[in-house]
């Protein structure tokens, strides 16, 4: 064998390699559970399948009452006493709501108490933003809602469809990529 015919053979191999190792190094990458691959799903909270439809009610009364329309919400039920695994929750409901900036009138938080007297006032003074429904009214979101854990948050869509929820001692960060995510495709709210 010659040194032209080498070369040629060896140019030859090294083309062919320059075409299947990359290939090669997909299919490992793929195949092999090695961590490089995504979860098979990138939300925090845990999805609600299928959405639980809350009733169009106002949950407060007066001229410009609040509703679970138009916008997204947090909702925050709140037993007969909110403790602190209920006064964590809200805070994080509230700094979730600050860090959208421009974007904080597309999200509402609401604290669905059982009673009158659930939330101390120092609590309200701390959260003036909160919108508080006021028992008697929200009834039958409270219905809808079910059984819940002292401290959970609920995520509702602005067609009043309450789509996730997060457990208590959830992470601010992970409630905030979820919304974040969902406002960054979403065109309603």
């Amino acid at each position: 064998m010659t040194s032209a015919q080498t070369r040629g053979r060896l140019t030859l191999v090294a083309i062919a390699l320059l075409f299947a190792l990359p290939i090669a190094v997909a299919m490992y990458f793929y195949f092999a559970d090695n961590g490089w691959r995504p979860g098979d799903n990138t939300q925090h909270g845990d999805l609600i399948t299928p959405p639980v439809s809350l009733p169009d009610v106002a949950l407060t009364s007066g001229e410009s009452a609040a509703r679970l329309r138009e916008v997204w919400t947090l909702i925050v039920p709140v037993g007969s006493d909110c403790d602190a695994t209920c006064t964590d929750a809200l805070d994080k409901a509230r700094q979730v709501r600050r860090w959208l900036g421009p974007k904080i009138h597309r999200l509402q938080t609401i604290a669905l108490p059982a009673t009158q007297n659930a939330l101390a006032s120092t609590l309200l003074q701390e959260h003036p933003q909160l919108i508080v429904a006021e028992p008697q009214l929200s009834a039958d979101i409270r219905t809808a809602i079910g059984s819940y854990n002292n401290g959970q948050i609920f995520l509702v869509d602005p067609f009043g469809n309450m789509m996730m929820s997060y457990r208590p001692g959830t992470d601010m960060g992970d409630i905030r990529k979820d919304l974040g995510h969902l406002l960054r495709i979403s065109t309603i709210g």
